[in-house]
């Protein structure tokens, strides 16, 4: 499968770096873009044209895996429900993404995405009104309750996907946790049958 992987916010690409070379080894084609500014300054609308942009560079219009850490969670959310055409994507995979806000977000920090991932937000509630619009899609969210970055870790349930719950510390230990990664496989393989071709 072609799986691009999406770093959270104050990240670059090679935060994903560990989980590229767990996903490689299973004979996926991963790339690990990094979304600039990386603090997220110009918001979510503007990572999401960036990543719009590598996936049609990197594979064209072949059907992709989008795994989304942290804020890069919400970048995929919104390149799928406003950008990517149907039928080219065939799983979104979020990692500790705060879907309902999270109440770090109120740092004052000069970045437009700390705003819209503030709770209720009118980014994060224009997702959850459209996620109909990633019928389709198998979606996945993973946690932990020991995140301390999304506050409180249960926004990182999404009502529309099927969520997993991991006991591992930190946030930022979920992209390098040995366990999310074989869930992902797992759950890759799974559905390796059901994998929907992109429109022409």
């Amino acid at each position: 499968m072609n799986i691009v992987l999406v770093h959270g916010i104050f990240n670059t690409g090679i935060v994903m770096g560990r989980m590229k070379r767990a996903l490689q080894k299973y004979g996926h084609r991963c790339s690990t873009p990094t979304l600039s500014p990386f603090d997220g300054r110009q918001g979510i609308a503007h990572a999401a044209e960036q990543l719009a942009q590598h996936i049609e560079q990197t594979y064209g219009n072949q059907p992709v895996v989008l795994i989304g850490f942290s804020m890069g969670g919400i970048v995929c959310r919104y390149y799928a429900q406003h950008m990517a055409i149907s039928g080219s994507i065939s799983h979104l995979i979020t990692i500790a993404s705060p879907h309902h806000g999270s109440y770090l977000a109120y740092l004052p920090y000069p970045s437009l995405a700390m705003q819209q991932l503030r709770p209720n937000s009118k980014l994060l509630q224009n997702l959850a009104d459209n996620d109909h619009k990633l019928d389709g899609i198998v979606l996945c969210s993973y946690r932990t309750p020991v995140d301390f970055t999304i506050i409180p870790s249960r926004s990182s349930i999404w009502p529309a996907a099927s969520n997993r719950l991991f006991w591992v510390p930190l946030h930022l230990t979920m992209v390098l946790s040995s366990a999310v990664i074989e869930a992902i496989q797992q759950q890759l393989s799974l559905d390796v049958t059901d994998v929907p071709m992109a429109q022409s």
